[in-house]
């Protein structure tokens, strides 16, 4: 249930967008701003270039019953070939924190049987993030899509650490 609802969710944020970006004016390559979707790790990605080799990105993440906030500092590297010149290889790190939802079930005795019980908690999580991608930004709309790769490690939760190797995301980011 909880899937079918961020899913709507994602839906009308990717609607949004794409209806900001058929009514939105074209732009060169700089990029100031850019907000969107991220899909994958499933969340809202803002991102702010200070020039072609710095950047700042916040993703509110939605993932485990929970909500995270993750701050990252990233560097860039434009890849120039003779036909690509609006493409970028990004790196950097950062950390997030937040809370995650745990659903725990068990039977207990009632003095007439066993009965089903279902507890919820909330876990705070704190953890750092690194990050590692490739961006390219369309010069005909105000549309940028990357690829990225955010393995990261948190604090508390369900268990005291974790490592979670396996955080891939694509992003669609109206520029601004």
């Amino acid at each position: 249930m909880m899937k079918t609802k961020q899913m709507k969710t994602g839906i009308r944020i990717f609607t949004i967008t794409i209806l900001l970006l058929t009514f939105g004016i074209t732009r060169a390559q700089e990029v100031v701003h850019s907000i969107g979707v991220r899909l994958g790790g499933n969340g809202i990605a803002y991102k702010y270039v200070e020039d072609q080799y710095r950047g700042f990105e916040a993703i509110l993440g939605f993932r485990e019953r929970g909500i995270q906030f993750t701050g990252l500092v990233e560097a860039y590297k434009p890849v120039k070939t003779d036909r690509i010149n609006n493409l970028y290889f990004f790196w950097g790190g950062g950390g997030h924190a937040g809370y995650k939802g745990v659903k725990k079930e068990y039977y207990r005795d009632n003095g007439n049987g066993f009965e089903l019980y279902t507890e919820r908690k909330y876990n705070p999580v704190f953890g750092l993030d690194g990050i590692f991608g490739g961006e390219y930004h369309f010069y005909s709309i105000p549309l940028a899509v990357s690829l990225d790769y955010k393995p990261y490690m948190e604090f508390f939760g369900e268990e005291i650490f974790r490592v979670d190797l396996w955080d891939f995301g694509f992003t669609f980011r109206y520029t601004f």
